[in-house]
């Protein structure tokens, strides 16, 4: 894979402290050698109906409304500035920067993600925390809602500050775990990060009672050899979808684990032990659950990890 080809990748912005740290991320993982397009976003707050009504049967109403519109333009236009100047620090070229001030339409989180996709954007990178409880803009329900809107586009989401450049991809059976190897090779290719390809085999515990294995010698020994081979040919098949993306092999790690009860924890766990500042996960499992990728492996990996940056492709 050619690894000049841009990709484009979306900031949101909300002029917190939390939203800046999406540029010391991007430094991070690409810095300005990378053939790479930020994208710094900011979403206007809408007018509340009941004003804009009366706006159109006061003169006076509507001279107040123009300027709160003035400010806030003025306001978004200061925070994308500022976001832009520390891109512009780091050396990223300036011609490489876009900011983009959208008026709201719908929702924060539907806006965000309407306007990544028509511009076929390659991520979405948000933080977890931001300026106002009131509108919550990076804060829990919207980043949530947007990983449930987003479609097809991936989203990464920050979680504490980043500061190890290797990357974590869990993997299992399904699709959307090669969607996520087929991403991260394509998204990677050219950087200088390490690839951890990890599988954490389902534990037996899960599934049967404790007398099961009082009463059945050597089942879970047996369990756990007839996962190792199930998982052994799609790891193999993964570590080679990345070589054929680009990443050298030297940058590849293959490991699976006996797994826990609680697999979510096994994957962060997996991470830390590598040194690994970023979990890619597929968005759906093998488990064909409507959920979050392998069943609610994500959703629970993104409330447990600190200090972490988790893509959801």
């Amino acid at each position: 894979m050619n690894k000049d080809v841009s990709k484009m990748i979306v900031l949101p912005q909300d002029g917190s402290t939390f939203a800046m740290k999406s540029m010391d991320y991007l430094n991070l993982m690409f810095g300005p050698e990378h053939s790479l397009t930020p994208n710094l976003l900011y979403i206007l707050p809408s007018l509340l109906p009941v004003l804009v009504e009366a706006g159109r049967k006061c003169r006076e109403t509507a001279g107040h409304l123009k300027k709160m519109k003035q400010r806030n333009e003025a306001l978004a236009n200061d925070i994308l500035g500022g976001a832009k100047d520390i891109l512009l620090q780091y050396n990223f070229p300036e011609e490489k920067i876009k900011t983009v001030c959208q008026g709201r339409k719908r929702d924060i989180a539907k806006d965000i993600v309407d306007w990544s996709h028509d511009k076929m954007a390659d991520g979405i990178l948000l933080n977890c925390h931001g300026r106002s409880r009131v509108e919550a803009f990076f804060m829990g329900e919207v980043s949530l809602k947007l990983l449930e809107c987003s479609g097809s586009c991936p989203v990464w989401l920050l979680r504490g500050n980043v500061k190890e450049k290797d990357v974590l991809v869990a993997v299992d059976n399904s699709e959307n775990a090669l969607r996520a190897i087929d991403y991260a090779g394509f998204i990677l290719n050219g950087t200088q990060s390490r690839i951890v390809l990890f599988h954490t085999k389902r534990s037996l515990r899960r599934f049967l009672p404790k007398a099961i294995f009082e009463d059945i010698p050597g089942i879970a020994e047996l369990w756990s050899k007839q996962a190792e081979e199930s998982i052994a040919p799609v790891m193999e098949k993964t570590r080679q979808m990345l070589v054929a993306a680009g990443i050298e092999e030297s940058r590849i790690q293959v490991e699976t684990a006996e797994g826990s009860r609680n697999p979510a924890k096994d994957v962060v766990a997996a991470a830390d032990k590598h040194g690994c500042g970023t979990i890619i996960l597929g968005r759906q499992g093998d488990s064909d659950n409507k959920e979050f990728s392998m069943g609610s492996i994500a959703r629970k990996v993104i409330e447990i990890a600190s200090d972490k940056a988790i893509w959801v492709v």
